[in-house]
């Protein structure tokens, strides 16, 4: 049984992403009047903290879904065994595998969690503290900091709820928590900015948005999951781990590159650069990924039904589901980055900030690699299902070399380009042609398969 994904789901969750974009658009009036330059730098640099947290993740909720998608679409597989699947057809779920893979879950989410709060509140508060030695209010940014820390920790422990719901197909349900959450927060903001708060009112309303969504979340998992698990109790044994940790390692690794590769810049100029200029620079890339995030929904929206075409063989849908989204992104970075490159200084000046963004050359570089960058995630989250990593070490040298070249280029070259050209050029030589190649080639794409795929229309197929 395919999962099938709506026009409603895709509604919810374009509206989901949107009002996080429309949050920003609303408080960053308010952020730039009532914030001095000092906290919207640093506002900044949170956005790309709170991004790099997901590389503790390490790729396992990916592993997740994609089995889970498996096992509640009735197929009786055997975890993570990498190259194999079993294709038999099941009438009826395999409950001891789906409790045993939400035991795994909840083990791992909890674990990872402690270990994420030992470090932000030991390295991540040091390095708030080096950052932000020139901020003249730090009891605000501490105080802005531990409401982070917190939003932070339980928004990735009961990332387990959300993966499963969505891997059940319940889309629709799991983004209008997300909508609703995103009201409240954005009500909590505004509030607190006109009332004086400035960055604590930002962190806070983040902090009672995660309460809200995980309460609401869990109470749609009660309903929806707990009667299918079986009553019987399985004592959690370590060779779980032993038995996910074959093929999670290699998408952990491939993981942790991914992130290093598109975000370390942004910690590397803030330790060469004035806390100034290195808030430009993270304002500007945090719009670029605002608008990255919006021209990858359509593809993010259909990844259960991508999973489960995989597993099914179903070709010709993934094609369309691939070129689709290739469409979608290609639009949506070319008009978003047009606006943000030529536009996005005088829109600032209008509005009344005085923040600027980074020169267009260099911004128009990013906005390439993000299109670059899209179809290779696209590429290689196919080979992913298909158990197949082998773009694992191609990452990691990657990643590798992009850190070094750009800690080394930022002494010898304007300080921008040397934190986006060694990834232009280096991720163009390998990985940006390679991969979305094999998925070309697997799927047998045309050029004129293009015209037969325009977005919206595939969930009628």
């Amino acid at each position: 049984m395919i999962i099938q994904i709506d026009k409603f789901d895709i509604i919810w969750t374009y509206l989901s992403k949107f009002l996080r974009i429309g949050q920003g658009l609303i408080l960053l009036p308010l952020i730039l009047r009532f914030l001095p330059t000092d906290q919207i730098s640093i506002w900044a640099l949170f956005s790309t903290i709170t991004a790099l947290i997901s590389v503790f993740d390490l790729g396992f909720s990916n592993v997740f879904s994609r089995n889970l998608t498996q096992i509640l679409s009735g197929k009786k597989v055997k975890l993570l065994d990498e190259g194999s699947s079993d294709d038999r057809n099941e009438d009826t779920l395999d409950l001891y595998s789906l409790k045993k893979l939400i035991i795994i879950m909840k083990k791992f989410y909890g674990y990872i969690s402690l270990l994420l709060l030992l470090l932000l509140v030991t390295i991540g508060t040091y390095y708030i503290y080096y950052i932000g030695k020139d901020v003249e209010n730090k009891t605000q940014l501490y105080f802005s900091w531990a409401f982070l820390i917190g939003s932070s920790i339980l928004n990735f422990f009961y990332n387990y709820l959300t993966i499963i719901l969505e891997s059940k197909g319940l889309i629709k349900e799991t983004q209008k928590i997300s909508v609703y959450g995103i009201m409240l927060s954005m009500v909590f903001a505004i509030v607190g900015i006109f009332m004086g708060y400035g960055l604590i009112a930002i962190t806070f309303s983040g902090f009672i948005s995660v309460l809200f969504n995980r309460f609401f979340l869990y109470r749609l998992y009660s309903k929806e999951i707990r009667p299918m698990i079986p009553n019987k109790i399985f004592a959690f044994d370590v060779s779980y781990f032993k038995e996910i940790w074959s093929v999670t390692y290699k998408v952990s690794i491939a993981s942790i590159s991914s992130i290093a590769i598109y975000r370390s810049g942004i910690i590397i100029i803030s330790l060469f650069l004035p806390l100034k200029e290195a808030g430009i620079f993270a304002f500007s890339m945090n719009l670029a990924f605002i608008l990255s995030e919006v021209s990858f929904m359509y593809f993010y929206t259909h990844l259960p039904q991508v999973n489960s075409m995989v597993f099914h063989h179903d070709n010709s849908g993934l094609k369309k589901i691939f070129l689709s989204s290739i469409i979608m992104s290609f639009f949506s970075l070319f008009l978003g980055g047009f606006v943000l490159v030529f536009l996005g200084d005088y829109i600032l000046h209008f509005i009344g900030s005085k923040m600027t963004l980074i020169p267009a050359i260099p911004f128009s570089f990013v906005i390439l690699i993000l299109l670059l960058d899209q179809i290779q995630n696209m590429s290689t989250f196919i080979l992913f299902s298909e158990n197949k990593l082998n773009y694992m070490w191609p990452y990691a040298i990657s990643a590798t070399i992009i850190i070094l070249s750009t800690l080394i280029l930022c002494k010898l070259m304007p300080i921008y380009l040397s934190v986006i050209l060694p990834q232009f050029l280096i991720q163009l030589s390998f990985n940006y042609w390679f991969w979305p190649k094999q998925i070309f080639d697997k799927l047998e794409v045309k050029i004129t398969d293009f015209k037969n795929c325009i977005p919206f229309n595939i969930s009628k197929q």
